[in-house]
């Protein structure tokens, strides 16, 4: 079992080699395509739409053909204000337009939705429902990601940024109210066993939130079953 995986930007190149270790011990990672055996996955940072398309999806489906060894080329991507539908029918299109050929190998494309700091929001322990501050307080007022889906929740009216960017602050909010400091460069404490567990408890739990991050996790479930 090979993978290549093709990631939206500097969190995920930090966060997922950290998440696979954990999810799926036996996979074991190469700093190089070319370095695949078996068993061994490479991971390469897009760095962010539309590089990750117009550039690095190009590169990286060259190297699977020319290396000619991977079962998977995983394409991570974040939606931003598209729904997860609308970004893959994006991707595929662009696949198309380009005459994008994949050979021998299949295409697993998993949206971010709305970004993975929006899975991050998940884990139900660092909603604050007793605010130390007024801007902790003012993310913990807006909406209540313990209770409800972190994917369908938009910024408020007055917010000049992206939704994107919006789920970033909440999440680094919500993290300095539990004494963690948290940046895309050092993405802390999101990449622990135990958080993980927690994500993964709440898409068991709650099959109704974070449909996306499930595609992840069941994708995983699978390499692991086909591994054994």
């Amino acid at each position: 079992m090979n993978i290549y995986f093709l990631v939206e930007g500097k969190t995920e190149r930090k966060v997922y080699p950290k998440w696979l270790s954990y999810l799926i011990p036996k996979l074991e990672r190469v700093s190089e395509p070319s370095a695949i055996t078996n068993n061994t996955y490479y991971l390469i940072s897009g760095n962010g739409f539309p590089s990750i398309l117009d550039n690095h999806l190009v590169a990286s489906v060259d190297d699977v053909n020319t290396i000619g060894n991977f079962n998977f080329l995983v394409l991570v991507i974040d939606t931003d204000d598209m729904t997860s539908e609308k970004k893959i029918v994006e991707v595929e299109q662009f696949i198309k337009e380009n005459n994008i050929i994949l050979s021998n190998c299949k295409l697993i494309i998993i949206p971010q939705v709305v970004c993975m700091e929006t899975w991050f929001l998940g884990n139900r322990k660092i909603y604050t429902r007793t605010p130390p501050n007024a801007e902790c307080a003012s993310y913990s007022n807006h909406y209540d990601t313990s209770k409800y889906d972190p994917e369908l929740m938009v910024k408020p009216n007055n917010y000049n940024e992206t939704n994107a960017v919006f789920h970033f602050n909440y999440l680094k909010t919500m993290l300095k109210a539990k004494n963690i400091r948290y940046s895309k460069s050092n993405p802390r404490e999101v990449h622990k066993p135990h958080y993980i567990e927690e994500l993964k408890n709440r898409t068991n739990l709650d099959i109704k939130s974070l449909n996306s991050m499930q595609i992840l996790f069941s994708f995983f479930d699978s390499i692991t079953n086909q591994m054994n």
